[in-house]
């Protein structure tokens, strides 16, 4: 009998060796076999050294360019400043290196479109590390949703709400002009996305948003709430926040349908049935272990799949009515009016 052999390992380059590589990234793919880090791009040289050392990743670069010309590199995995994404995407895969990009695909309409381009020319996947999608209860959730066991969904309400103590002004995340905004560009930009992606992502008609600042420190807002009216009769409102002066963070997702609902964090869900509401929620053994690192590790997993050819990519699309979204929620807060999103375009 002939010995069936493991497929090799997708092999990836990661760009930017900052915190949500060390912590998330870079630990997912020791984990994993069906993808290979083999190489580790950042400007910052003691940084890629130390890490270069206590990974034991063979190659370690200053320059894009030069971990592009790597031969046998399959994939890029760019884990970059916000301002960054665009420019990287694009070389990436006209380099012809599949992408995985984390969220956001870029900070404005503009620059994701420039992606979509991109990406038709190249023929290469690009999946954008949204990476809640990957959790086990949302996945559930979705395929409640998906079955019609809630029924039509009209409303959804979310939040992520943080105390963050801690903050560098000079870090790129507090600057405007490299994270292209504050909590909403890191949290809400999350939930929102989840919120879509749980209801089909619906094209998004009007917004109407509200940011604060009380760090006059940082150039980016701290706390933001905002509710989205989608096409079929869908809302979606949700806040953001990393000045939450609570004993405890706390993130949060309820979907409300005509025939029954469902909660994320705990995973809960209810069903009308034969005039009596059910409690529906499935009885699984999970592994112990922490729900956000799981996802990133299922997010990089299937990434390698999608690499390989045994998966597809969501439509990249998405991206575009995300971004579009976050730009007139932005402006909605700027302007204290609601804003309309339709076709492309943003108008008060």
């Amino acid at each position: 009998m002939s010995e069936t052999r493991r497929p090799e390992p997708i092999k990836v380059g990661l760009v930017g060796a900052g915190a949500v590589a060390q912590v998330a990234h870079i630990p997912a793919y020791r984990r994993l076999r069906s993808v290979e880090l083999v190489a580790l791009c950042d400007a910052e040289s003691p940084k890629l050294r130390a890490l270069r050392e206590r990974t034991g990743v063979a190659t370690a670069v200053a320059e894009l360019d030069d971990l592009l010309a790597l031969e046998d590199l399959d994939a890029v995995d760019i884990c970059l400043p916000t301002h960054l994404h665009k420019d990287a995407v694009v070389r990436a895969l006209e380099a012809g290196k599949h992408v995985l990009c984390e969220k956001p695909l870029a900070p404005t309409p503009g620059e994701v479109e420039e992606i979509l381009v991109a990406q038709r020319k190249s023929g290469k996947a690009v999946l954008v590390g949204m990476n809640n999608r990957y959790r086990d209860d949302s996945i559930l959730l979705k395929r409640f949703v998906e079955d019609g066991a809630l029924g039509d969904v009209f409303y959804v309400r979310g939040g992520w709400l943080k105390r963050r103590e801690r903050i560098r002004p000079d870090t790129w995340h507090y600057r405007s002009d490299t994270a292209g905004g504050g909590v909403m560009m890191d949290l809400g930009i999350h939930l929102l996305d989840l919120a879509l992606w749980l209801t089909g992502y619906p094209e998004v008609e009007r917004v109407s948003a509200s940011f604060w600042r009380h760090k006059p420190e940082i150039e980016v807002e701290d706390s933001a709430a905002a509710t989205v009216r989608c096409a079929g009769d869908l809302t979606i409102a949700f806040e953001a926040s990393w000045h939450f002066l609570m004993d405890a963070d706390r993130h949060e997702m309820r979907l409300h349908g005509s025939e029954g609902s469902g909660l994320l964090n705990p995973l809960r869900v209810y069903q009308r049935m034969h005039g009596n509401l059910v409690n529906v929620t499935p009885q699984s053994e999970r592994r112990m272990g922490n729900i956000y690192m799981e996802s990133y590790e299922r997010e990089i997993a299937y990434f390698g799949e999608v690499v390989a050819g045994r998966e597809e990519t969501p439509p990249l699309e998405e991206n575009l009515v995300l971004a579009r979204a976050v730009e007139a929620i932005r402006r909605s807060a700027e302007t204290g009016r609601e804003i309309a999103s339709v076709g492309g375009a943003s108008a008060e």
